[in-house]
């Protein structure tokens, strides 16, 4: 199966870490034969490169208005949870804002459908975790669109105990495909403006809906924020109720659609040129 879906130079079956070990060992008796200088010089420019996009990134955390910016999220649950806590990101922009602005420094602590791209699976999959680490919470960021597809799965994780606490990314909007939309419609007003309005899109907008109660509807903790000088204190009280928990965060519909990297996000989902 190896090679079925994406092209491959050489194909490998074997086991990651002794595979590594193995390869670790050659290159070591090889290191006489192997010029390092153009490597060393490739990899600084990575970091540099890598560091001044960090830079950039983290300046989005200075900005305190409200609704707020969706890169306090990640960044407060990274100081919130505790640092083996599992991480579920589930839909679309909110997975990116979740995987930019929060470091998963424990292995096997990641859970999420990346490129296979189902909305939704996130609500499962944490009260899975929940019910495997009992005990221990699991922090999930998920957005309004992809809570929408399976709400019914608070209510499961109540029933059975488990301490997931769902933060919802509420933006009102499809934000992947309303941004497709703009490109694709009007381009350079998009660019000019960042957004185009409601009537300049086809149904790419939701309703409000106040999961905050829905939440507490079902039996779980619920609280709502939309300064993000408050993200901390509120999450601080959801973990403090020892059960799951709906927290409501209302972000700014315009800076959530223009998440970082998102040429590299496209590109990662391009198929192989021919």
């Amino acid at each position: 199966m190896l090679g079925l879906n994406k092209p491959v130079d050489l194909a490998i079956l074997a086991d990651a870490k002794r595979t590594l070990e193995l390869l670790g060992d050659e290159l070591e008796r090889r290191r006489n034969e192997i010029r390092l200088d153009g490597r060393h010089a490739r990899v600084a420019g990575y970091a540099k490169t890598m560091k001044d996009d960090r830079d950039g990134w983290d300046k989005a955390l200075s900005d305190l208005a409200v609704p707020m910016n969706p890169a306090h999220i990640g960044a407060v649950c990274q100081e919130v949870f505790p640092e083996d806590t599992v991480l579920v990101a589930d839909g679309g922009n909110a997975t990116i804002w979740a995987m930019f602005y929060h470091q998963v420094k424990v292995p096997n602590t990641v859970l999420s459908t990346f490129k296979f791209g189902m909305l939704g699976a996130g609500m499962a999959q944490a009260v899975g975790a929940g019910v495997a680490q009992r005990g221990k919470p699991v922090c999930c960021i998920i957005g309004d669109g992809a809570m929408g597809f399976h709400p019914q799965e608070i209510e499961t994780a109540v029933r059975n105990n488990a301490q997931v606490v769902y933060i919802v990314l509420c933006d009102k909007q499809w934000g992947m495909v309303k941004m497709n939309q703009q490109f694709m419609l009007r381009p350079f007003k998009t660019m000019l403006f960042k957004h185009l309005g409601p009537e300049e899109t086809i149904k790419a907008d939701l309703g409000e809906i106040e999961f905050d109660k829905l939440g507490q509807s079902m039996g779980a903790y619920g609280a709502r924020v939309s300064d993000p000088r408050q993200l901390k204190p509120t999450l601080q009280q959801a973990l403090a109720s020892g059960k799951c928990a709906v927290i409501h965060v209302d972000v700014d519909p315009v800076k959530h659609m223009w998440a970082p990297g998102l040429l590299h996000f496209k590109k990662m989902h391009e198929e192989p040129k021919a």
